[in-house]
């Protein structure tokens, strides 16, 4: 398969970084970064973009010793990054997107199709009243939290549109937004696309609104919800809702007993293959568990909205440098296995990828040393491909989804 390699990844974040425009957008001050200084804008980027979460100061030592040069101060650090917004680090993610979803490459597809999900998280922030004013604060306590909300490609790990902003965010309308963003700037991938939900974005209204744009889905309902929907019986039906949108209910027990209802605009794919393709949905909610913990999103590294928004962007960047590695290092795997008579299928860990690129992505793709970066690349690769874990048919993490594997469907068609 032809896919965005971390070559290219490298190369959208040289090329921004080193952009003029990119500067003349970000700077929120005319005549900023105009001065010498060891923090140029474009260290600042890569101090942004340095995945080791310690303290400030132990990052800004440990990235200057690496540059051979001295350190300087946390003080110095942060008056400097609220000099820029985020807007550096969306553009790569967003020039990323493009590059892998261009068309000229073969993505991995489930029965012709991709599979994304939308799902949203909250992130804790620094208590401060700053950000308690600019995001609010959830539940019961007095922390600040922001709402994220992101559309994630499952099958190839990629966060397509991310977004972060007030926790009392609106799901279903920040929903659309994704679905917006879809068919606007991947129209090819929206026709060939089936979007999983879970029980918190169904309604009458959403149902149409995605039927209306052309998007294809699948969603879990509540136990209680439309009245059409809760009336089919358990098999495989068409009903059609007030609105005049017809759906396929299909409806199974889990082993436990309980029945699952899933709405869908499907309707060329036989019954039995719709608990695995809603299962393939808990790739979205391994990415925010690997962002949060892996990627220690919540370790904010400053104390403003704008560090908040900063931090954000450069981890959903990280991220999908952190997918490409991944597909890269289970290559070098899957070709030892071919050798080999395992029973079992082996992947690159996660997390042990993460401290690998910690160590050496940055500072390799920054060094404007163009052999010593294809070398420190590729050794990444290398070192990922000896760390690897075996793939365990029925396994998820954290929450065990077993059930939905082992759903046997017994269902008499009324289609």
């Amino acid at each position: 398969m032809i896919h965005i390699t971390y070559t290219e990844i490298e190369n959208i974040m040289i090329e921004i970084t080193n952009n003029p425009t990119t500067l003349e957008t970000a700077r929120k001050r005319r005549g900023a970064f105009t001065r010498e200084s060891p923090l140029t804008f474009e260290a600042m980027l890569g101090i942004e973009l340095d995945m080791r979460k310690t303290t400030v100061q132990t990052r800004l030592n440990a990235f200057f010793k690496e540059g051979e040069k001295m350190p300087v101060s946390q003080q110095a650090y942060s008056a400097r990054r609220a000099l820029f917004d985020h807007s550096p680090f969306e553009t790569m993610a967003r020039e990323a997107v493009k590059k892998e979803y261009s068309g000229a490459n073969e993505m991995e597809l489930w029965k012709g199709y991709h599979i994304l999900s939308v799902d949203g998280s909250y992130a804790q922030l620094p208590p401060v009243d700053a950000l308690r004013t600019e995001f609010g604060i959830r539940g019961g306590g007095n922390r600040p939290s922001a709402g994220m909300s992101v559309l994630y490609d499952v099958l190839n790990g990629w966060p397509i549109d991310p977004y972060i902003g007030h926790t009392n965010m609106n799901e279903r309308e920040q929903c659309e937004k994704h679905v917006e963003f879809l068919c606007r700037e991947l129209g090819h991938i929206a026709q060939k696309t089936i979007l999983t939900i879970d029980r918190g974005y169904p309604s009458a209204e959403m149902f149409k609104y995605l039927s209306e744009s052309g998007i294809k889905f699948v969603a879990r309902c509540k136990s209680v919800f439309l009245k059409a929907i809760n009336g089919a019986p358990v098999g495989d039906t068409v009903v059609t809702l007030n609105n005049g949108v017809t759906l396929r209910v299909i409806k199974f027990h889990l082993p436990n007993g309980d029945v699952v209802t899933l709405a869908t605009n499907v309707f060329d794919l036989p019954a039995d293959d719709f608990p695995d393709l809603y299962l393939l949905r808990w790739g979205i909610e391994t990415f925010y568990f690997r962002v949060k913990r892996e990627l220690s999103l919540e370790s904010f590294t400053g104390k403003t909205a704008n560090s908040v928004r900063q931090d954000f962007w450069a981890s959903m960047f990280i991220a999908q440098a952190v997918a490409i590695f991944q597909r890269d290092a289970d290559t070098l795997i899957h070709h030892d296995q071919d050798s080999k008579d395992n029973k079992l299928e082996y992947q690159a860990r996660t997390s042990d990828i993460i401290i690998t690129m910690r160590d050496n992505f940055v500072f390799a793709a920054l060094s404007g040393n163009p052999i010593l970066c294809q070398y420190k690349l590729s050794e990444i690769v290398r070192t990922m491909a000896k760390s690897k874990s075996a793939v365990r048919p029925g396994r998820s993490f954290p929450r065990n989804f077993a059930p939905f594997a082992k759903a046997k469907l017994n269902l008499k068609s009324t289609l």
